[in-house]
């Protein structure tokens, strides 16, 4: 009985999402899918994401248990941390359940400064490295993802992202530009120099 009401509550969620909903990632924590309208759609835009992608490419297994597999390397510049990234994204959960994807109808790219905190963990250590024009499948575990709060729709209440969710993203590279100059700060005034006592 137990198995059946928490199926049935994962099916309601999961219906929630693909129905569109306001953008439950406003706020806090930062996360990676903050492109104005979410929408469950694809807009069958080129270079659609494939959630299954990469399974007979190599995978890099960070200690923090990131996975890394680059479906295609770029030839661009590589990112690096300050740098603002423009990319394109479809996030899935582990079934291959669309949660978000900048390539919806109505939709564009998505630009965030690397190494800020701007968007999930694992997507600020993912992606650095990566060269433009290249495609890169990130594993994220819950630690560098929602972690044990997972997200929720904040109209319904519905569970978008489920607590200690492993999350798969698909990231294409379109640039990298230099992030915003950091504010100069003033120099502190030299200590006095004790002198000696008499």
């Amino acid at each position: 009985m137990r198995r059946t009401l928490l199926a049935l509550i994962a099916l309601t969620a999961l219906a929630a999402a693909a129905c569109g909903y306001s953008d439950p990632y406003a706020g806090s924590p930062p996360v990676a899918n903050e492109s104005p309208n979410p929408s469950a759609s694809p807009s069958g835009s080129p270079g659609a994401d494939d959630c299954n992608a990469g399974a007979a490419l190599p995978t890099v297994t960070y200690p923090d248990g990131l996975k890394v597999i680059d479906l295609k390397v770029g030839t661009g510049d590589s990112a690096k941390s300050g740098e603002n990234a423009e990319v394109q994204y479809t996030g899935w959960l582990t079934n291959c359940k669309q949660f978000d994807s900048s390539r919806s109808t109505g939709r564009t790219s998505f630009t965030f400064q690397i190494g800020q905190s701007q968007v999930i963990a694992g997507w600020d250590e993912g992606l650095l490295g990566m060269k433009v024009g290249g495609k890169r499948k990130l594993i994220i575990p819950p630690d560098l993802a929602y972690g044990s709060q997972g997200q929720t729709d904040q109209t319904t209440g519905a569970s978008v992202i489920p607590p200690n969710a492993t999350l798969i993203f698909e990231i294409e590279l379109l640039s990298v530009k230099p992030g915003p100059s950091p504010s100069p700060s003033a120099s502190p005034s030299p200590s006095p120099s004790p002198s000696p006592s008499k």
